[in-house]
């Protein structure tokens, strides 16, 4: 009995599972290319463009773990693989315009599987869709901001926050100023 009661329940939620694990995928890329570009920022010395997709790629490994939960309660399988391969973009404004576009791209894709979860009768994973929805609009918000910063301030703007990365990184070496 308890296989059947398996067999059923899978087939009743496979719709979200499916959604669920295309969503996870995505959050995986996602993930992997934004802490692509906070290790390049980093080196670039752009401090504060580099905490934003560090603390970004985390926060999308969040959803990684909450739609991988869902599916293990909905007695699926997660499928832990990546839906695209990391690009190499370096250039700061093309890195904040694809961040931009994968944000839209999954806000878009959120939407239609929020809409299916919920034409299935699966109120969780409909909500679950609508709360990462919101996340996910603030990080195209972020992303938004800084590349409009980038277009008005240009090179000043990189200049700046590479000057911040100086004082920063004088400052753990305990130089003149550095308060140690």
């Amino acid at each position: 009995m308890e296989s059947a009661t398996k067999t059923q329940t899978q087939n009743k939620y496979q719709v979200s599972i499916d959604l669920l694990n295309d969503a996870v995928g995505k959050e995986i890329a996602t993930s992997l290319q934004y802490m692509y570009f906070h290790t390049h920022f980093e080196d670039d010395r752009y401090q504060y463009l580099s905490k934003i997709m560090r603390e970004i790629s985390i926060a999308e490994m969040r959803h990684i773990e909450e739609f991988s939960d869902r599916i293990l309660f909905l007695q699926g399988d997660v499928d832990m693989n990546a839906s695209f391969r990391t690009k190499q973009v370096t250039e700061a404004k093309e890195m904040l315009r694809m961040a931009m576009q994968l944000e839209q791209s999954t806000i878009d894709s959120y939407n239609e599987a929020s809409r299916m979860a919920a034409e299935h009768k699966d109120a969780v994973t409909h909500k679950m869709f609508q709360d990462i929805i919101a996340e996910e609009e603030q990080h195209l918000d972020t992303f938004r901001t800084e590349l409009q910063n980038l277009l008005d301030y240009g090179e000043e703007y990189l200049a700046l926050q590479s000057a911040a990365g100086s004082k920063h990184t004088s400052k753990s070496f305990g130089h003149p100023g550095g308060g140690e």
